[in-house]
């Protein structure tokens, strides 16, 4: 008993360290954001920091098990990463992020069925090479879980030239967890996902309950009937590489009716 005890009051400690740290960081990118408009600060210097910040926070949520604190960390990740340099607008959406960040690390609770809502409110990034000045946003997501980036970035490009949101993450446990936190639209999986294939994510999404209803579609260059498609839910899409990409691509989204 007293070994459990002990244990607890460790993850207790380790936790109030984390929001104490995660407090000072938030309030510290919220002076950064202030100093980087007032060209105090570099944007340059500032975004390099702003980059650095997000990776850490979202590194040690996941270290923690923090699945809301790891999601928005994540999407702020992605949305600097992104950017080469960056304007008044850009900032302006930063600022949704830091203000989300500074919420949790206060104690904002966030019911599990809530999460869905507070991760779509957050800024969409805006994808390399796609002008967004006239482009109609969705409210319509797709997660991709592409280990290749350049295969990520190719996928991303043509649905944000639609107006879709996307979000990458690189290995399909982590898919898992993000698809039942967030509910995207559509997931998009690459075939070959390292200890699992886009198969087995695909047969593990359909089979719970939670996440069985998800247009689920594999990024491959095998063609129906190949063997290592067996096992794949009758349900799922098939985007094949090359010359068929784009033809497969808007197929499946009219398939499930994703416009």
């Amino acid at each position: 008993m007293a070994v459990h005890d002990s244990d607890n009051e460790n993850e207790r400690r380790v936790l109030s360290e984390f929001f104490e740290e995660l407090r000072d960081t938030a309030s510290a990118l919220q002076v950064l954001l202030g100093n980087m408009r007032s060209k105090s600060v570099g944007l340059d210097e500032g975004l390099a920091t702003l980059k650095r910040e997000a990776s850490n926070m979202r590194s040690q949520a996941q270290a923690l098990g923090l699945p809301l604190i790891k999601l928005v960390t994540h999407r702020l990740e992605e949305y600097v990463g992104e950017l080469k340099t960056v304007g008044q607008p850009g900032l302006d959406e930063i600022q949704v992020f830091i203000d989300r960040i500074e919420k949790l690390a206060d104690g904002e609770q966030v019911g599990e069925t809530e999460i869905p809502t507070v991760v779509r409110a957050l800024p969409a990034k805006r994808t390399a090479d796609v002008d967004f000045g006239n482009l109609e946003q969705k409210d319509v997501e797709v997660l991709l879980v592409v280990p290749e980036k350049a295969m990520s970035r190719i996928v991303e490009r043509e649905l944000a030239a639609c107006g879709y949101r996307t979000s990458v993450v690189r290995n399909p446990f982590e898919a898992l967890e993000v698809v039942v936190h967030t509910r995207p639209d559509m997931v998009v999986a690459s075939m070959e996902l390292g200890v699992l294939s886009g198969v087995d994510l695909g047969s593990a999404l359909a089979a719970m309950p939670a996440t069985q209803g998800i247009p689920f579609a594999v990024l491959t260059s095998y063609n129906w009937g190949h063997p290592k498609l067996v096992g794949l839910p009758p349900r799922a899409a098939l985007i094949r590489k090359g010359a068929q990409f784009g033809d497969d691509l808007a197929e499946s989204l009219a398939r499930f009716n994703i416009t």
